[in-house]
């Protein structure tokens, strides 16, 4: 049993070290040597940048998604619609006797934090205009499985953004409904709400901003009430094929452009029918009024069609040499691609002479960077920047170990979550803002542990804790199969120095800092 103890112990010991390091490794990069004197940084300017345009990527299956129009100086103009089907809350509704409808709401929660007592600080609203919101039925099935080219019904159906022209036919010309004028960035105070119950009381409802349209009641009433009873709303299958679903539009007023994102999985994202019945006493006369309501939820199969004006041609990229600039941008936008270690290999192994030349050194690596500068000259504005940009392994599809062990992580917290890995946007000591990733695991992975040197994918993040991937298509070169979902998040974009930068300071080029061991 001592012995036993003596082994556990040692265990413990040998195994608190390994941790120990572990730690060490995950903030310094390697097993960092406090006794040897680092080197002078070693900048590698073998790095290729250059652009893809994304023209087509999946939009269904999601919460999140965009309404309205964003103008972006250097990008043009993004407009988003969003289809809907309409799911019933639940299906087979029982209305009750002589339902009378009184009102039908539909109601979009901004995203919002309170930030003092009756005042919200609005998020993911883009720009200063206004609109009127148009409500189109439509007549496009929408299926939830892919028959396949061999009828074989095996997988998930897929929808993509670009998909508006190909809907356009079955959707109807003239609206069912247009509201007054929105405009979004103002709609800051919460939203109170006088419903009666049935207590014959009144209920008062605190919430926080939204959109609350009143729709027709006749619609409603021959599509919803005029059913009770029938197959129609008797599943949400059978529902789907009736009223297979609703084009929300956003109709600009002003020069100035309006986009909102809503979570259209929210449970306050619906339509709700307000109704009373009239309970009638043994003679038939009026005794008694029962006020209800009906939810109708967007629940079902919902897109975001867009239709964009791309005003940076992206179909020549060189990407031996690589470009000037690296051009990203949110929604149905752009993104980069970046290859490391690309000198010539003169000796015709397969890989560069300076990755080589790298791993014959033997060095410890301390940390590794590259800083992407915003091209200011480009892109002078600083109000339609993002604060962050997500880097991933683009031939595996994977993020770096970086991301991984990155101590910084903050659950739930993502603006401020990982920002040893993929530094938010900062300035330099010259007021150049600028990105710092630290690609420390990734770049002594490569060095020392014969990693396979891949191609990088950049792009926008609203979210870099969100690292899940969605299908595209159409992509220029054909970099990309998937992308990073948070993408269809923002329609913002930012243009970056790229390694072929007239700007020397801020060309794109990989920082290395090392210890020598030899």
């Amino acid at each position: 049993m001592f012995k036993l103890a003596l082994r556990s112990l040692a265990l413990g010991c040998v195994m608190a070290l390994v941790i120990s390091c572990e730690n060490d490794y995950s903030e310094v990069g390697t097993d960092f040597i406090n006794s040897i004197e680092p080197q002078p940084a070693y900048v590698s300017e073998n790095v290729v940048s250059y652009s893809e345009k994304l023209n087509s990527i999946r939009t269904n299956g999601f919460s999140n998604y965009l309404l309205g129009e964003y103008s972006d100086p250097v990008y043009g103009l993004t407009e988003t619609k969003i289809l809907t089907q309409l799911n019933l809350s639940p299906p087979n509704p029982d209305f009750g006797e002589n339902p009378v409808l009184d009102s039908v709401v539909m109601t979009l929660p901004f995203y919002s934090r309170l930030i003092q007592e009756n005042e919200y600080a609005l998020d993911s609203i883009y720009g200063e205009g206004s609109f009127k919101i148009n409500i189109y039925e439509s007549n496009q099935f929408l299926r939830s499985i892919d028959p396949g080219v061999d009828g074989d019904f095996q997988d998930a159906q897929v929808y993509y953004t670009d998909q508006f022209d190909e809907f356009a036919p079955n959707i109807s010309s003239t609206p069912i409904f247009t509201s007054e004028i929105v405009k979004p960035s103002e709609l800051t105070s919460p939203v109170i709400l006088f419903e009666k119950n049935s207590n014959d009381g009144v209920d008062t409802l605190n919430l926080s901003p939204r959109i609350r349209l009143k729709l027709p009641n006749n619609y409603f009433q021959d599509k919803i009430l005029d059913q009770e009873g029938t197959e129609v709303l008797a599943s949400n299958s059978a529902f789907n094929n009736f009223l297979r679903g609703l084009l929300i539009e956003a109709d600009q007023q002003q020069p100035l452009k309006s986009m909102a994102m809503f979570d259209l999985q929210n449970e306050d994202s619906n339509i709700t029918l307000y109704y009373n019945n009239v309970v009638l006493d043994s003679v038939g006369n009026p005794s008694d009024t029962l006020y209800n309501q009906y939810d109708l939820s967007f629940n079902g199969i919902k897109l975001n069609l867009y239709e964009d004006n791309f005003n940076v041609d992206l179909s020549n990229q060189d990407t031996i040499s690589g470009e000037e600039n690296i051009y990203l941008k949110g929604g149905e936008g752009s993104a980069g691609v970046i290859k490391l270690f690309s000198g010539p290999d003169l000796d015709g192994n397969g890989t560069a002479d300076e990755l080589d030349e790298l791993r014959a050194n033997n060095w410890l690596i301390n940390e590794a960077n590259l800083d992407l500068y915003i091209n200011e000259q480009v892109a002078p504005s600083s109000k339609n920047r993002i604060n962050r940009v997500f880097l991933y392994n683009l031939e595996d599809e994977i993020v770096l170990e970086d991301f991984i062990r990155d101590p910084t992580a903050v659950e739930g917290n993502p603006s401020i979550s990982r920002v040893s890995h993929l530094g938010p946007l900062n300035e330099d000591e010259n007021g150049n803002p600028f990105y710092r990733i630290r690609l420390t695991s990734h770049i002594n992975n490569i060095i020392n542990n014969d990693s396979t040197n891949v191609k990088l994918g950049l792009f926008v993040s609203t979210n870099v804790d969100a690292s899940g991937l969605v299908r595209t298509k159409n992509t220029d070169s054909g970099s990309f199969d998937n992308v990073p979902r948070n993408l269809l998040e923002t329609p913002r974009g930012i243009v970056l120095h790229g390694n072929q930068s007239a700007v020397e300071t801020k060309k794109l080029k990989l920082k290395i800092i090392y210890t020598e061991t030899n």
